[in-house]
């Protein structure tokens, strides 16, 4: 009996005033709430077309030796290609880089004739500011694993840029001449491959050119 005695008086003491009382409630009651939300860092990069065909006898002179202008070639195309790119965080970090021109093996052959051109090409973004300052925004020649934010670009990163409809207009020029050389199954810089004064031999040629921009705040 005790024990619900006890009870029922502090049930009544609990109920006899209304818990977190603020006021007499006869005039305004004004409350402010802090509502939080997260925008995570975000980028976007996208171009017309993601396939392109240098014009014809683009690699190799009249005498079939590798030209030097391969690189500038890359960058026309590319710049026709309308690549475009935004951030809208404020240390992003980015990197291109691209494997040689290469038919069949890649591998110059027991015959003496190359079958790979390695070129190098930059990129400047329009408004992209690089935290060292320098320009253009990056070039394949450093190859991949390197640029603002990566392997020897570590610490380095790219601004927000491309505040309004599609982002900023990127623009692509030569930044090494082109030269054949005798392995171009590699994404590596320039220095790791070899250059050879050898003739190309005839064919279809691929290359591959990638950028990764990656959002950081």
């Amino acid at each position: 009996m005790k024990k619900c005695l006890i009870a029922v008086a502090t049930f009544a003491a609990l109920t006899s005033a209304p818990a977190f009382a603020d006021g007499n409630n006869r005039s305004t009651d004004t409350e402010i709430f802090t509502i939080n939300a997260t925008n995570p860092a975000k980028c976007n990069l996208e171009a017309t077309t993601y396939t392109l065909n240098l014009d014809t006898n683009a690699l190799s002179n009249d005498e079939g030796f590798a030209l030097a202008t391969v690189s500038s070639s890359v960058a026309n195309k590319m710049n026709q290609a309308n690549v475009t790119a935004w951030c809208t965080g404020a240390k992003n970090t980015l990197q291109m880089y691209r494997t040689a021109f290469v038919t069949d093996s890649g591998i110059k052959g027991t015959d003496g004739f190359n079958r790979a051109v390695v070129y190098d090409v930059n990129m400047n973004i329009a408004g992209a500011v690089r935290s060292d300052g320098f320009t253009p925004t990056e070039g394949t020649s450093d190859g991949q694993g390197n640029g603002p934010g990566v392997g020897s670009g570590a610490g380095i990163t790219v601004g927000r840029f491309g505040a309004t409809g599609s982002g900023a207009q990127v623009v692509f020029s030569s930044e090494l001449n082109s030269e054949a050389v005798t392995n171009g199954n590699s994404t590596a810089a320039r220095g790791n491959f070899t250059a050879d004064a050898n003739r190309l031999i005839a064919g279809q040629y691929i290359s591959t050119l990638t950028i990764e921009l990656t959002p950081g705040v």
